[in-house]
């Protein structure tokens, strides 16, 4: 196959039909297909394309997916050396295909070549521009453009000096009609799908010509273009909100200066943290004096005016300030667990006002109230960890807005590099932006195995690309190698992640020492293991016994309503408990992965009693599974299954069974009665509403995507 012309269409019926009659009336010499990826039109333009054209492929998509991730559904199913991107309100003159596919026949550099556009009138469009600056983007896509005229920097982007009737190499293209090398996307890489809508053209061919390939405007083929820009009739439609949206996009990819912030942004993130807490301590303050004026007949002792406070409010923040310090409260990472920042903000608070009552004790400080530094404590941990959360939804909700995604090269043999890439990309929480792989087991032209480059250009791979973290897959380079990366990290600032089976071991308590001059990991004794075990036993029996009193009631309810439907309250599941020993699990209503809230399920919580499971552990597997994982799996026999663990956290679209299973032995190897407690208390949402429980572990494997797209 020859050529494959992609066309994108959202309720484009009218203007469709043109577009596809060019097509079908064009000189070609090759082979052609058409294929139009409908993006869940309502106006009937599936059923005209199935009655009307049916030589035309059709991919329907159940909801709108915007333009460029349309165009990458379309690739996917292409089947030719070349790609013709078509916006439906086009019409193809009779020999455009063949001149553009003989353009790039003699144009072996050429990635991207696009036709001139005219517009119905016969009058020539701009579709050939010079890259944007931050002054043509204020003046072109913002309203400030109204008030600035003829300004030179915008004449130069839209290439007011060329005629627009000879062929030349351009910086990028409208993507209403774009000519694509395959060899170019497996190099480069599909449109960027962060951008709904706009903005991917050009994004497109910034990526070609990084990669050092290049843009063409091709003169003699025409395509007639019914060219109209909806985000220019007004600030209040939704389709400037997209422009202006993916403009930020563009800007924030690529800006150096938001890069450098981006490099630096620890020292950003310090900043606006600090403040945050300060704000929070104070508020507490206030808080807790007012609370123990509105309780203070319930005190004899008088209360001092507040004005009296000032120099223990500046002791007080410089006290929570340094212990929030001290104890890395300040070391912010957007992958950090809300339960987690919750319980280290209750330590730092709890130990500072520990400090702050000792030391108006010891100093024998009258004017200060005990109780007020007791009263702090709760408002300090309630503002700082709703201030904080605050911060991180607001930056969760820029990562699905596509804003602010770290930018990751992966560096390892090219098919595991590429499973990693698919599964970084399909997280949106974790905001990673793939920029590439640099392959580790290949020896050919990296513009051919589509990889970034060879993995000794990897310090100009990253300021090339402008990359902030480098996943390195563990045995894919020498030691001399990774030591290089690292060191290259520290120069660049830059995340160095190694992924290692080893990682999980690091969190019992290792520590970096040296033995006879050479560094090493060791990992002490840990004397009160034991003992830990057995309080988590003792919590088990205690807390079990005490859910089974509290779920009698729901128990009861919950199975005698079942018995009046006549439907079974419970299903019963074979699982592997310690030591591999069987027992049979109840679940409430059937075997789904939501069901009837875990407080109906008493014999659920007598199993915890009798120790066949704990309160938290790891994913209870069954024997099939556990014989299909072989040696893998033993570690996970060391202790009991839980009623709920980390598997809990994790929706089963999001995740395959090999994360699960990795989370279950990243637990097992660090385990702590603390760590169970954090465990306990974000899942109890999931225990109270009967979500993501103990299934088949087929249930929780997620099939993965191929390069190609298809499902494997």
């Amino acid at each position: 196959m020859d050529v494959s012309v992609i066309i994108v269409s959202y309720n484009s019926t009218s203007v469709l039909r043109p577009c596809l009659e060019s097509l079908a009336n064009h000189r070609f010499s090759g082979e052609m297909e058409v294929i139009v990826v409908d993006n869940a039109s309502t106006d009937g333009t599936p059923d005209m394309l199935r009655r009307e054209y049916p030589g035309v492929e059709l991919v329907e998509s159940k909801e709108n997916l915007g333009y460029s991730k349309g165009v990458n559904v379309g690739i996917r199913r292409a089947r030719g050396r070349y790609f013709f991107i078509l916006n439906p309100d086009t019409a193809v003159s009779a020999d455009a295909v063949e001149k553009l596919r003989d353009f790039m026949e003699r144009t072996p550099d050429a990635g991207i070549v696009g036709p001139k556009l005219v517009f119905h009138d016969g009058n020539v469009q701009l579709s050939c521009r010079r890259f944007y600056t931050l002054r043509v983007l204020l003046l072109r896509r913002t309203p400030l453009g109204k008030l600035v005229r003829d300004s030179r920097a915008e004449r130069e982007h839209l290439m007011l000096d060329f005629d627009h009737n000879s062929t030349r190499q351009v910086d990028w293209l409208l993507g209403a009609a774009m000519f694509v090398r395959r060899d170019a996307v497996e190099s480069v890489g599909m449109m960027d799908e962060r951008f709904f809508l706009y903005f991917e053209d050009v994004d497109w061919c910034y990526r070609m010509v990084q990669q050092g390939l290049k843009v063409y405007y091709q003169a003699d083929a025409v395509v007639t273009h019914g060219y109209q820009r909806d985000s220019a009739q007004g600030v209040m439609n939704r389709s400037f909100v997209s422009h202006f949206v993916s403009l930020l996009r563009y800007y924030e990819k690529w800006n150096f200066v938001v890069y450098f912030m981006k490099r630096y942004r620890e020292i950003v993130k310090f900043l606006l943290f600090f403040l945050l807490d300060v704000v929070a301590f104070n508020a507490a303050f206030v808080s807790a004096y007012y609370l123990r004026i509105t309780l203070g007949d319930l005190f004899p002792n008088p209360l001092f005016p507040v004005s009296e406070y000032d120099r223990f409010v500046i002791f007080e923040n410089l006290l929570f300030v340094f212990t929030f310090a001290a104890m890395g409260l300040y070391r912010v990472r957007r992958e950090t667990r809300g339960g987690d920042e919750l319980f280290s903000i209750t330590k730092a608070v709890v130990l500072a006002s520990v400090l702050l009552m000792t030391s108006t004790y010891l100093g024998q400080i009258r004017t200060y109230s005990r109780l007020v530094v007791a009263f702090v404590v709760p408002f300090a941990i309630a503002y700082d960890w709703a201030l904080r959360s605050g911060i991180r939804s607001l930056h969760r909700r820029l990562l699905t807005l596509k804003v602010d995604l770290k930018r990751i090269c992966v560096v390892g043999p090219y098919r595991q590099a590429n499973e990693i890439e698919l599964r970084l990309t399909q997280d949106d929480k974790l905001g990673a932006d793939v920029v590439g792989i640099v392959d580790t087991a290949s020896e050919s032209d990296a513009i051919l195995t589509g990889t970034l480059g060879r993995v000794e250009d990897l310090e100009r791979i990253v300021e090339k690309h402008r990359v902030q973290e480098v996943i390195v897959i563990d045995g894919s380079v020498s030691d001399e190698r990774l030591a290089e990366i690292v060191g290259m990290g520290r120069r660049r600032v830059l995340d160095v992640t190694v992924l290692t089976d080893y990682a999980g071991l690091v969190f019992q308590k290792a520590r970096v020492s040296q033995l006879q001059g050479r560094p090493v990991i060791s990992f002490p004794r840990n004397t009160m293991y034991a003992l830990s075990r057995g309080v988590k036993r003792v919590f088990d029996v205690v807390f079990g016994g005490i859910f089974v009193v509290v779920s009698l009631p729901f128990y009861v309810i919950y199975s005698l309503y079942a018995l009046s439907r006549s439907a079974k309250p419970f299903t019963y599941i074979e699982r592997l408990g310690l030591e591999e020993e069987p027992f049979t699990i109840p679940l409430a209503g059937s075997e789904k992965s939501r069901g009837p809230s875990d407080f109906v399920n008493l014999p659920l919580f007598w199993l915890v009693v009798i120790g066949k499971m704990s309160f938290v552990g790891p994913y209870a597997l069954a024997a099939p599974d556990a014989a299909r994982l072989g040696r893998a799996a033993r570690f996970r026999f060391e202790t009991r299954p839980g009623v709920t663990g980390n598997w809990r956290m994790q929706k089963l679209a999001a995740g395959s069974a090999d994360d699960m299973l990795a989370q279950d032995m990243g637990y097992v190897q660090s385990w702590s009665l603390i760590e169970d407690l954090k465990i306990f208390l974000v899942t109890l949402p999931q225990l109270v509403f009967g979500r993501n429980r103990i299934l088949s572990l087929d249930n929780r494997v997620v099939p993965t995507v191929s390069s190609k797209g298809e499902q494997e």
